[in-house]
């Protein structure tokens, strides 16, 4: 109960800083009309950019004092609560890393100097933020999320170690070129400093890498190692002999050779660790975008009557809709890179982006205040489109005893496979029924020659995508699988 409350306290804190944003917002703009009213009376007696500031000002104490108490109290329950402790931890080092109370700061100057507009963005973007660190701080799944974050690092850090090992692979081809030169003390010198910079970079990832403990212990023992063989090659380098700086520097490559390996196979195991959890957010987050279109849908439906009438207040009505959409996009982008992030699907990621194209159509329709037979037509299809990745998502999480069993070969789970090629297909059906209806729309000119071309474009690219998946899954695939045998 202690932590619920406690949790739910710090959401509300955050609900007090988006509410003075949004007060902070809306004066923003609304002050232009402020001003002037202002000028036609002597009533108004605080400039209305005063009172946005001060709104702004607020929000930013709010903030500041937010971040203070999320540290102290991952502090205090660091031993009894490991896991709320990282939460607090993860949330502060987010609101940190997003620079949240410096962009506070910098709308509130932004608002001194009345620049309205770019406060009024800025202000906009900072919410996105705080909504995001408020699903954080509030996750029944924060298991999920510290492993998300530690799999993003990882990530970043073999990326790092992809890139060092291709920089003392260039240092060793110019050590090799300087060992039968003559006065080269300069060039020596300058390849000295470059590989004192790559012995850093060794040990600041060194450094990085152990806080995944035991897990990565074989990675810092490697880089720990190429750490040492570059500071040799450096004191060889800085007493001009390049032949045995270049034996440390193979040594060093081969070190890192060695710790690429093993990064990339914790990074594997990381994933595979958040694979089912993954999948079942995944999953969620496709049902509550079905309901949510469903939702968008049945207003669209209620208003169409009235939005052919001309009707202003529908059309107004229309307008706000795209704010659910936009939700909806954004949940939908959230599960492509939560899918991208883990690869539990090789498919889903490029079908999610085909049926989020169609969201985003539908978005500048809605915008336009579109609420026609067309339109309401395009958010059904959206719906079928979700439901069936969905069902396709549901078969390939059944256990490998039931229904597909599993692969003799490669022991594989064959209902994910399954679902992949069901998903396959959809995309393909998918491109086949808008190639028709464009077919349609050209023969009845219904489309201008620009908006044909644009949709070919479209047409063309997830076509290239499905080829390219389907050559992708086709070639991890093992023959048994291929072939149908149990």
């Amino acid at each position: 109960m202690w932590k619920k409350q406690t949790f739910n306290c710090l959401g509300l804190m955050l609900a007090a800083v988006a509410i003075g944003l949004i007060a902070s917002v809306n004066a923003a703009e609304k002050a232009e009309t402020t001003s002037k009213s202002a000028s036609k009376t002597s009533k108004v007696k605080v400039p209305p950019q005063q009172r946005i500031q001060f709104e702004q000002e607020k929000a930013k104490a709010h903030m500041g004092e937010l971040e203070e108490r999320m540290f102290r109290l991952s502090k205090l329950i660091r031993d009894s609560q490991p896991e709320d402790a990282a939460r607090l931890l993860m949330g502060l080092r987010k609101a940190r890393e997003h620079l949240i109370l410096d962009r506070m700061g910098e709308a509130s100057k932004l608002l001194d100097d009345l620049k309205l507009d770019q406060a009024s963005k800025e202000q906009k973007e900072i919410l996105v933020l705080l909504e995001e660190l408020k699903k954080l701080l509030l996750t029944a799944d924060i298991g999920l999320e510290l492993k998300l974050e530690q799999l993003r690092k990882l990530i970043e850090s073999r990326e790092t170690l992809s890139k060092l090992l291709k920089k003392e692979e260039l240092q060793l081809s110019n050590t090799l070129d300087q060992q039968a030169k003559k006065d080269n003390k300069k060039k020596l010198a300058a390849l000295k400093t470059s590989e004192q910079r790559n012995q850093k970079s060794a040990e600041n990832l060194e450094q990085l890498l152990r806080e995944y403990g035991a897990a990565s212990k074989g990675i810092c023992q490697s880089l720990a190692g190429a750490g040492k063989c570059m500071g040799g090659a450096c004191k060889k380098l800085g007493e001009s002999k390049p032949k045995p700086a270049s034996k440390e520097q193979k040594k060093a490559i081969e070190q890192l050779s060695n710790a690429e390996k093993e990064t990339k196979k914790l990074e594997e195991q990381l994933r595979k660790e958040v694979e089912s959890l993954a999948r079942q957010r995944v999953m969620d987050q496709l049902q509550d975008m079905i309901t949510q279109q469903k939702q968008v849908r049945q207003v669209t439906t209620k208003l169409q009557d009235r939005v052919a009438q001309k009707q202003k207040q529908a059309l107004v009505s229309v307008r706000r809709l795209s704010n659910s959409e936009e939700k909806i996009i954004n949940l939908c982008s959230e599960s492509i890179e939560l899918c991208e992030l883990t690869r539990f699907s090789m498919v889903l990621p490029v079908a999610l982006g085909a049926v989020r194209e169609q969201m985003e159509l539908v978005n500048e329709g809605l915008l336009r205040s579109q609420a026609d037979k067309e339109m309401i037509a395009d958010q059904q299809q959206i719906e079928e489109d979700l439901q069936a990745l969905l069902d396709a998502m549901i078969e390939a999480s059944r256990p490998s005893n039931k229904q597909g069993g599993q692969c003799k070969g490669c022991k594989g789970n064959k209902n994910k496979l399954l679902a992949e090629v069901k998903m396959l297909r959809w995309m393909q059906y998918s491109v086949h029924q808008r190639t028709q209806n464009l077919d349609k729309l050209i023969d009845q000119k219904k489309v201008s020659e620009t908006a044909a071309k644009e949709r070919i474009e479209l047409l063309l690219i997830r076509q290239k995508e499905i080829d390219t998946v389907t050559g992708r899954l086709h070639s991890l695939t093992c023959p048994h699988c291929l072939s149908g045998g149990q």
